[in-house]
């Protein structure tokens, strides 16, 4: 949703089959509400964190070392709107009111606002961080009530994006936008585009999307461009020659405003091209890519391996990832991407939020530094290995000693994203994707209110209860998700049996009040087994000090074969030493002919630890393993508390 669009008469995007209504209300029960709680007192509410972030850019605070600590305003005000759309909490909002102000503060000579130095800018990640101060304000704007703020931030954004065209182009004198930073052949700085093309989608001023015209006509890096790799569809990310997860897929959300601004039909097809090989290629159980320096490499067969000093999944890929499968899920109205998103959200995403404020080994070890907890972990393990390891992503110091990471700024937005696509609209009517206990109001065809009255322990448990609280009858389609997962999925209506088709089940009828859907999911067991591929060639190995992604040769790991994944609805089962046992023992799990696993739920629970779901797991010697949900595992992040989502076994 762009400024423009609050207008109620704006007309919704031609472009795209699903749609983001701002005006939904969500109040959820349980752990999801929980969890944005957690993070919107624990980090959003924290008035020092916003000052020392913005701060940043009083100075040549990241010129030095070229590094990235402008960039933590912009993702933390990012995820802090998605959070406030759901709990509408006026203390939050009047923070980011005051914390936007600052920024706008810190505005230098012509419009610049920049961590870097002028003799330093246009280098390192300063186009990247500038990405993260205009998407900031941009996102702030969609919650934004006062009128003259947003023409503040408008200002503020032309002086800033008017400055960069003035430096940034063909033209002689100018810097190449793929060549104004000395990171990742141009991706980090390449990614600027999604904000630009917002900007002209606010301002409708022609420099605007003529200065993003040129941003895609350079192909996101100076080697290569990775818009037209996508568009032939002929390699794999893994396999381009540069291959930074997070910065490309950041590429990718730019290609596709632009897309939804031109209609040009190539932009999305490399779009969608781009994210189906993705998650082909490099989407784990887990749902994240990428397990070898945050880098795209294949990880859909390499995530059991256990030479890649242990595979871990960085927390900024898996926000990056989810909000890509959100705005594809708009696009298409293709249900695999919903799919995915929770896969994401109940397994690496919620895994990374640190309800117990753990502190990482490396934080506690270093010295002259103001140790306090995080509220996201950085990497997320697959086979054995352990939470809070690896240092922290995109770790800075700032002046007062206080630290922070990209990982723990962009956390936030994932929480957000949640009930944007619970609930999303359709030409038709309505598209039900999450199932959360809880309520959503929303507006009909009609532009009468409509409540959805979710009741369900999902997903411990199979079934959700729908219950729609209409003011009066109306025709209208409801188009439920039915997971890729769920092979028998039942649906009634009114206690009447709907055909569950694969996808979404379309439900196309005059709604009353109180009419009630139930939905009964397929909650089976299923034990996932790593898919061998022998050896291969990978673009993986990086040379730091010439910024080369090289190939490299890459062979099985014996051990892969060795491992099983459960997974139990969007949900993977992962061991945990507390539940009585050592990870890295094998074990010899009974698994049916046809590939399941009949988990049962215990007499009593025995995980000493918050989770969502405990089940038994049937072992061949008749005996039984506790286990619990990824998401909840792993919480100490000491090197005694070890988990595992790929089991080893015997």
């Amino acid at each position: 949703m762009l400024y423009r669009e609050k207008d109620a008469n704006f007309p919704r995007l031609k472009t795209d089959t699903f749609f983001a209504d701002y005006k939904n209300e969500y109040k959820y029960n349980g752990y999801i509400d929980t969890m944005i709680k957690f993070i919107e007192d624990f980090q959003l509410l924290d008035v020092a964190h916003w000052k020392r972030f913005s701060d940043q850019f009083s100075k040549d605070s990241d010129g030095a070392d070229f590094g990235w600590r402008g960039e933590y305003w912009g993702k933390m005000m990012r995820g802090a709107c998605f959070v406030y759309s759901y709990t509408k909490n006026r203390k939050l909002y009047d923070v980011l009111f005051n914390t936007v102000n600052d920024m706008i503060e810190n505005t230098g000579e012509n419009g610049r606002i920049s961590a870097y130095g002028l003799s330093n800018e246009l280098d390192g990640w300063d186009l990247w961080c500038r990405k993260y101060v205009l998407l900031g304000m941009q996102y702030f704007m969609e919650i934004c009530s006062d009128d003259k703020m947003n023409e503040k931030i408008i200002k503020s954004m032309c002086g800033q994006v008017d400055y960069l065209i003035g430096k940034l182009g063909p033209e002689e004198g100018k810097k190449e936008i793929n060549a104004a930073t000395r990171n990742w052949r141009g991706l980090n700085s390449s990614s600027i585009l999604e904000p630009v093309v917002r900007l002209y989608n606010i301002t409708g001023e022609q420099r605007y999307f003529d200065f993003a015209k040129y941003i895609v006509d350079r192909g996101g890096t100076e080697i290569v461009n990775i818009f037209k790799l996508a568009y032939e569809d002929g390699l794999y990310p893994y396999q381009y020659p540069v291959t930074k997860a997070y910065e490309m897929i950041s590429c990718f959300e730019g290609l596709l405003e632009f897309y939804r601004v031109t209609g040009t039909e190539w932009y999305k097809t490399a779009v969608i091209n781009f994210a189906d090989k993705i998650l082909e290629s490099d989407f784990t159980v887990i749902g994240s890519c990428g397990c070898t320096h945050e880098l795209f490499d294949h990880s859909t067969v390499r995530q059991a391996n256990t030479n890649i000093d242990v595979p871990n999944q960085e927390t900024c890929v898996t926000v990056t990832v989810m909000k890509f499968m959100y705005q594809l899920t708009l696009l298409t109205g293709n249900p695999k991407y919903a799919d995915a998103f929770e896969i994401s959200m109940y397994n690496a995403y919620t895994g990374s939020v640190n309800t117990e404020k753990a502190i990482d080994d490396f934080i506690k070890n270093s010295k002259n530094l103001r140790v306090e907890p995080l509220p996201f972990d950085s990497y997320s393990p697959l086979t054995v290995g352990k939470r809070g390891s690896h240092c922290m992503g995109g770790f800075k110091i700032m002046e007062d000693n206080y630290y922070y990471g990209c990982c723990a700024c962009i956390g936030s937005a994932g929480a957000g994203l949640i009930p944007k696509m619970a609930l999303l609209t359709t030409k038709k009517g309505f598209a039900y994707n999450l199932f959360i206990d809880g309520t959503m109001k929303s507006v009909t065809p009609k532009g009468n209110e409509v409540v959805f009255i979710t009741g369900t322990d999902y997903p411990r448990g199979d079934k959700v209860k729908v219950a729609l609280n209409l003011t009066k009858p109306e025709k209208f389609e409801i188009a439920v998700r039915n997971p890729e997962w769920s092979k028998g999925t039942k649906i009634t209506v009114n206690g009447r049996e709907i055909k569950a088709e694969n996808g979404y089940v379309l439900i196309e009828r005059e709604w009353k009040n109180s009419d009630i859907i139930e939905i009964t999911l397929d909650m089976r067991t299923e034990a996932l087994r790593p898919i061998s591929y022998g050896e291969q060639v990978i673009m993986s190995e990086v040379v730091w000090e010439l910024n080369y992604v090289v190939p490299v040769y890459d062979k099985e790991d014996p051990m892969a074969k060795n491992h099983i994944a459960l997974r139990r609805g969007p949900v993977i089962l992962a061991q945990e030493n507390r539940l009585g046992y050592n990870p890295e023992e094998a074990v010899e799990i009974k698994v049916n002919a046809d590939g399941y696993v009949d988990t049962v739920f215990p007499e009593k629970d025995i995980a000493p630890y918050n989770h969502i779901v405990e089940m038994n797991v049937p072992l061949k010697d008749g005996s039984m393993m506790t286990v619990t949900d990824y998401g909840s595992a792993g919480k100490l992040w000491t090197k005694e508390n070890k988990m595992a989502a790929w089991i080893l076994i015997k």
